[in-house]
């Protein structure tokens, strides 16, 4: 247990670090939410015969939304997933692969009931409450530990909290068109405040951190730390020489595998992205290295194109509190960091990091 530690806050990266095992930040949100939307649930179904079966069908539902994230890439990026099987472990398939999950597992979940001939109606009130619930703890989390749109996310959290409430004080109704309109004016309710928020409270809190007035540190909507290393040829950089560009500051090592899987998707980003003013930085974990020349042949076998400074001495990296790589930091033209990604990124994350950066979220 000494190992464990919580990297997090204004000066450390979002991972939750406990020996070999490294857990990211959102990873343990959303195991929150999913576990106090299960217990909101049972509790909507106190007294009835259908606790355990609503355990069990979650549970199953749970999986299979997990298994179908993650193997939808094959579905959508099969010459990647082919060419590399392990891609399977870093990565999955995005948006699009949630939607799929949601779409299978609500299936799932819809035939059991009907196999089972539960009371539908029941089961599916149970369901629209525990959804909410868990949406609530989630929001609070983010509201409390966030570092993006907290405001948006507590007041939706408020909302979510309040109307599932509500909702509990009252029966389950015995047929599903109630829920299903007091479901309708909860989507309705959410989407109002969310884009209030979003563009009036939220958009006005992240237009003060524009480069003149952000403090430097690590937190999003933060000047990054400046340093200065040296290329493998000698030449000297510093991170304010790409100011006026997008900046991908990756934190690499040879011997991460996950980095190894990565870096096929980093050159192909920047191979299409460097005439729009886009810069992938990367910061060798050299101190950590066997030596320079396995660096330098590494970089040789990949075809590395970008620039790759070297942090012998481990300065840069723990000033920028980095305890697993890969790593990366998304910096916009004018320094301020407006994304953070502990883990391997494939060319959809890396083009969405650059419309937050682009779009100074």
């Amino acid at each position: 247990m000494k190992n464990f530690k919580w990297e997090n806050g204004e000066h450390q990266m979002d991972t939750w670090v406990w020996g070999p095992f490294i857990i990211q930040k959102s990873m343990l949100f959303v195991i929150a939410a999913v576990a106090a939307g299960f217990g909101i649930g049972r509790l909507r179904l106190k007294g009835t015969a259908m606790g355990t079966a609503f355990s069990t069908i979650g549970l199953n539902a749970v999986v299979i939304w997990i298994i179908s994230w993650k193997l939808s890439l094959l579905l959508f990026e099969p010459r990647s997933v082919l060419k590399n099987p392990l891609s399977l472990l870093y990565y999955n398939g995005g948006i699009q692969g949630i939607w799929l999950a949601v779409l299978l597992s609500g299936l799932y979940v819809w035939y059991t009931v009907l196999k089972e001939r539960m009371d539908i109606a029941l089961y599916t009130d149970s369901m629209l409450v525990s959804i909410m619930g868990g949406y609530a703890v989630y929001g609070a989390v983010m509201f409390t530990a966030g570092e993006v749109n907290r405001l948006t996310w507590g007041m939706t959290a408020l909302f979510a909290g309040g109307f599932m409430a509500a909702w509990m004080l009252k029966k389950p109704a015995n047929h599903l068109r109630p829920m299903l309109q007091k479901f309708t004016i909860f989507i309705i309710g959410y989407a109002l405040i969310w884009t209030l928020s979003v563009n009036i409270w939220d958009k006005y809190g992240a237009g003060r951190a524009q480069a003149g007035d952000a403090s430097v540190g690590l937190k999003i909507g933060q000047q990054a730390p400046e340093f200065e290393l040296k290329m493998l040829n000698g030449q000297t950089v510093k991170l304010s020489d790409y100011r006026g560009k997008t900046v991908m500051l990756n934190f690499w090592a040879t011997w991460c595998p996950p980095c190894r899987e990565e870096m096929p998707h980093m050159q192909q980003f920047y191979s299409e992205y460097e005439k729009d003013g886009v810069v992938i930085l990367g910061v060798n974990a050299t101190s950590t290295e066997i030596s320079v020349p396995v660096v330098d042949s590494w970089l040789k076998e990949w075809g590395i194109t970008f620039p790759v400074v070297l942090d012998e001495q481990g300065e840069v990296i723990n000033r920028y509190r980095v305890n697993s790589y890969p790593a990366t930091f998304v910096i916009d033209r004018d320094g301020v960091i407006r994304h953070k990604h502990p883990g391997p990124m494939n060319m959809q994350m890396l083009k969405e990091a650059k419309k937050k950066a682009d779009h100074g979220m």
